[in-house]
């Protein structure tokens, strides 16, 4: 029986091996960090988009079906560092030192958050107060409390920065894109923000708001007219530090009102845009799989209507490997690619 290779072990990674699984073919899931799940699992995340669960709530399940299945191989700490032969008949090479034959890979090497520090402005690393949505997640999930690194007390203004590494022409044609996810996260976390501490006020500095589909009321609505977030339209010019009282200055350019402004604050979280993960562009090469030439996202295949479909046969690509998706979609990705992969195993192979 030819068996299917998945390799990475986040959200799409896990759907796809828990599809592969249930469909009674042996699977092989690669995953190079020591635990499943990945960014929800390993940043701590604390409540996720649209439905409002916890990580554990969502991901869960997967990781104790993938755990439990006898179909699944499961290798930690490892990588995929070669591969040779065609659909069907995949040789490949595992940074462990084993050799496997598959008949079917499932990409689904995930994203990495943006580096703020390669936004000097910014302030982060300079100041302790300016911290990341990440930072903000793992206070909420570990901690279970809100409050100014700098000196452990809660913060009187909190301010959230959009697109930290998205839609940014600074940057380069690397990061223009939109994250997809920012938006909506911070209307969460302020609305989480004012709902435990209702005399610490949240302001959200934006271009313009992308909240998708029927995320739109439940994530720049409500956080407004439930519970009092501020939105403030402008581009942040720069983050500094005030010794005389101890607190930060956002100045920008509110673009409501045509006046550049400099408000103090006690913390300011930076709103993370997302990247192609080194395991993606690593697997990229090892595989051929054609990078969109800006971003070094993986690009489907033109021959084919599937966004699933890569330009190798017998390869399919899901997830965040291939731009900024939300974990819902990952889920759905990952099963689909469980389908194709299946089908080619039946086609290519027969099980």
């Amino acid at each position: 029986m030819s068996s299917v290779l998945v390799v990475g072990a986040g959200p799409t990674g896990l759907a796809a091996a828990r599809g592969l699984a249930k469909l009674g073919i042996k699977t092989i899931l690669l995953e190079k960090d020591s635990e499943l799940g990945g960014n929800p699992i390993k940043n701590h995340y604390h409540t996720l988009i649209p439905r409002k669960l916890k990580p554990s709530q969502v991901l869960g399940p997967y990781i104790r079906e993938v755990q439990e299945s006898k179909n699944v191989t499961l290798y930690l700490n490892t990588e995929l560092v070669s591969c040779e032969g065609e659909v069907g008949n995949f040789k490949v090479g595992l940074s462990n030192g084993k050799t496997e034959t598959v008949g079917a890979i499932v990409v689904a090497t995930g994203f990495e958050h943006f580096d703020p520090k390669r936004k000097g402005e910014l302030g982060y690393g300079l100041y302790p107060d300016v911290i990341t949505n990440l930072e903000l997640e793992r206070m909420f999930s570990q901690e279970g409390k809100l409050y100014r690194p700098s000196n452990k007390q809660l913060p009187k203004r909190v301010a959230f920065v959009f697109c930290v590494g998205s839609r940014d022409r600074q940057l380069g044609v690397t990061n223009v894109h939109c994250c997809r996810y920012g938006c909506a996260l911070s209307g969460l976390q302020g609305s989480e923000i004012r709902e435990h501490y209702p005399d610490v006020d949240v302001f959200c500095y934006y271009m313009d708001v992308r909240t998708y589909g029927t995320w739109e009321y439940p994530f720049y609505w409500a956080p407004q007219e439930e519970y009092g977030v501020r939105y403030v339209r402008g581009r942040i010019a720069e983050i500094t530090y005030s010794p005389a009282d101890g607190r930060l200055r956002v100045k920008h350019e509110d673009t409501i009102v045509q006046r550049p402004a400099e408000v103090p604050m006690d913390l300011v979280v930076l709103v993370l845009g997302m990247e192609p993960s080194e395991g993606t562009k690593k697997v990229a090469k090892i595989l051929g799989l054609k990078q969109d030439k800006d971003s070094r996202f993986l690009v489907p295949s033109d021959e084919s209507g599937s966004n699933i479909v890569s330009n190798k046969e017998g390869i399919f690509i899901a997830g965040a490997c291939k731009g900024p998706i939300d974990i819902e979609s990952c889920l759905s990705e990952g099963e689909a690619a469980a389908l194709e992969a299946a089908a080619v195993i039946n086609t290519k192979v027969g099980v």
